[in-house]
């Protein structure tokens, strides 16, 4: 599987990626540092419709931070963000999202939440996959699966 997301590791700075605020992102060899209120983004285009993606991150916080990577799927506005506060070691979330029939790109976005000029995050090996192609189902069907799997089908 390739990731979607275009210089995920930060091996080659900012390239890639749109800078806001560029005087609170610093781009280090392997990772990216982050301090409020700056931010980074990048669009990714989806090459085939209706998959479920699985995003990763690694991140650490500074005291009194959060840091937050979120995705925004197009056109529907769907998001799923993964987010990690006051914790100065490395740690790796990761999350899922099923894209809408007709999705045809995401936006991702890094940022910090926190008192501005203080709060600081880097974030790392950061990854958008597409898991499989499906067939598009129904809302009421995805519900059924999902309830059927926590709880079992009772006949």
């Amino acid at each position: 599987m390739t990731n979607l997301i275009s210089n995920g590791e930060f091996y080659e700075g900012e390239k890639d990626w749109s800078v806001s605020l560029p005087e609170h992102v610093k781009f280090n060899k392997d990772d990216c540092e982050i301090t409020s209120p700056g931010y980074i983004s990048q669009d990714v285009i989806f090459q085939s419709e209706a998959e479920e993606y699985a995003l990763s991150a690694r991140m650490k916080t500074a005291s009194a931070s959060t840091a937050r990577v979120i995705l925004t799927l197009h056109p529907a506005g769907d998001e799923l963000e993964l987010a990690l506060t006051d914790d100065p070691n490395w740690q790796v979330r990761t999350d899922w999202i099923l894209a809408p029939a007709g999705t045809t790109g995401a936006t991702v976005k890094l940022q910090t939440d926190g008192a501005i000029g203080v709060a600081a995050a880097q974030l790392g090996s950061l990854t958008l996959m597409s898991l499989e192609t499906r067939e598009a189902k129904n809302t009421l069907e995805r519900i059924v699966v999902w309830w059927r799997s926590l709880f079992g089908a009772r006949g």
